[in-house]
């Protein structure tokens, strides 16, 4: 995963003439919630309430030294938009602008908060000079307020984090797979992820060369932990994980643990096919494996549907299933997503049993065959389509799910008709492979695309 994160400034607002003691009383709680509530990101809070454009200059030097990177602006009471303007200007931040309910009305009394005018007020001018502005209306104690808040900033977060994405593609794409085939210098323009490329030849070098010792330590782990001696032997007997297989899928799992740090990839893709498993390495196991190690090995060298495995990796800290689409179920409204025996290992229902095997449609290599826990589920990928990038985003709920072919699979119920889904895929041209993490993140994704200015098709 990539070590950046994101740097949120708090700042609590009001114009000269109105009270100060329900906006100090907004900078105390709405600050201790930003810290307390915004998980994985640094809250600096901007100790003075910002009054006119003098102070708001102030403020920005202040942000600007803490490296704020969005402005969590909170209207304690009616704000003039040159406070906004003046730090839009200043910083180029985008601005969380926070409106709160008005205080309760009493007949012969003044109004004491008005946030709601301001915030359109602030929102329309920062628009207008060209910044970025959010606007989000409503109170603390209000989850469906504050959920607002915490997707936004999950999605600013996962916007610097991409921009800070070493991806490395180990090989290109496998034969005969276009769809496979990505543009490098857009995905940089609009995700800002750098990419850098390294032989298979290194890999099988350092697979050559590692310690025997460690090799056979690998194989004896495995062989304990999925049982390989008590598994019943399959009539096909190129489908039984053999020794030589099971040391190469040692072999590649430990020079994959090694290399990828030392190239300083934080995602990597990989040419899974013909090369490796014509040198029977097939390495979908070997990628279970490591996501749980914290590396995500994106297979047949799919940089688009990386993409996908980035984002909700980042947003959600969890690893993600890189899966083809197979089947659809109209009376259970399921979608049947299948893979070789790559997902994690910590996303498998041990109650349906988890065999490790040879490739289940090639014959060597290693693969899972089980299937995947219940839950809710994000499916996402980037796709190219009429020569643009867009996100693509389903969300659904895993259901149980009984293993029917050899590899990897889960049903996922979605909520629109599964016919209609399937029909915007090939309308649009929507590619094939699909990244899905067991979270709900759809809104979040959503929100991304919007930062990042790219179209985002919810299926």
């Amino acid at each position: 995963m990539v070590k950046a994160k994101l740097n949120v400034g708090f700042v609590a607002t009001l114009s000269g003439r109105w009270p100060r003691e329900r906006p100090q009383k907004l900078q105390t709680l709405y600050g201790d919630w930003a810290e307390r509530e915004l998980t994985g990101v640094n809250v600096c809070r901007y100790p003075e309430i910002v009054t006119n454009t003098d102070e708001a200059a102030a403020c920005a030097d202040w942000l600007r030294a803490h490296q704020a990177d969005v402005v969590l602006l909170v209207i304690g009471a009616f704000t003039g938009d040159d406070v906004s303007c003046k730090l839009s200007q200043e910083l180029g931040k985008p601005i969380l602008l926070w409106a709160t309910h008005e205080a309760p009305f009493v007949r012969q009394e003044r109004l004491w908060a008005n946030a709601m005018c301001s915030a359109m007020m602030n929102n329309a001018a920062v628009k207008r000079i060209g910044g970025e502005c959010y606007p989000v209306y409503g109170d603390l104690d209000e989850p469906e307020v504050t959920g607002q808040i915490k997707t936004m900033i999950t999605a600013l977060s996962a916007k610097k984090k991409l921009a800070n994405t070493s991806l490395g593609l180990l090989g290109y794409r496998p034969t005969a797979f276009y769809n496979c085939a990505f543009d490098e210098l857009a995905i940089r323009r609009l995700f800002g992820i750098r990419m850098e490329g390294t032989e298979l030849k290194l890999v099988f070098d350092r697979m050559a060369r590692l310690d025997a010792g460690a090799v056979h330590a690998d194989m004896d782990k495995v062989r304990a932990q999925f049982g390989l001696d008590k598994l019943p032997r399959l009539p096909d007997e190129d489908r039984n994980l053999s020794e030589e297989n099971l040391e190469n899928h040692s072999r590649t799992y430990l020079a994959l643990k090694e290399l990828i740090p030392e190239f300083g990839y934080d995602y990597c893709t990989i040419k899974c096919w013909p090369e490796m498993g014509a040198v029977k390495c097939q390495p979908c196991g070997v990628l279970s494996r490591l996501a749980d190690d914290g590396i995500s090995v994106i297979c047949e060298g799919d940089v688009d549907a990386g993409i996908g495995t980035i984002i909700a990796r980042e947003m959600t800290g969890q690893p993600t299933f890189v899966a083809d689409m197979i089947n659809m179920d109209r009376q259970a409204n399921t979608l049947t997503f299948w893979h070789c025996g790559n997902a994690p290992l910590s996303l498998y229902d041990m109650s349906d049993g988890l065999e490790l095997r040879n490739h289940p449609l090639i014959g060597n290599g290693s693969a899972f065959w089980g299937v995947l826990k219940p839950g809710k589920v994000t499916v996402v990928r980037a796709s190219v389509i009429d020569g643009q990038y867009h996100l693509v985003v389903l969300r659904g709920e895993a259901v149980p799910t009984k293993r029917n072919t050899r590899g990897t699979m889960v049903n996922v119920r979605v909520a629109r008709p599964v016919e209609e889904v399937t029909r915007d895929i090939f309308d649009k041209g929507i590619a094939h492979h699909y990244s899905l993490v067991w979270a709900d993140i759809g809104d979040a994704v959503v929100q991304l695309g919007r930062l990042l200015h790219i179209p985002v098709i919810e299926l």
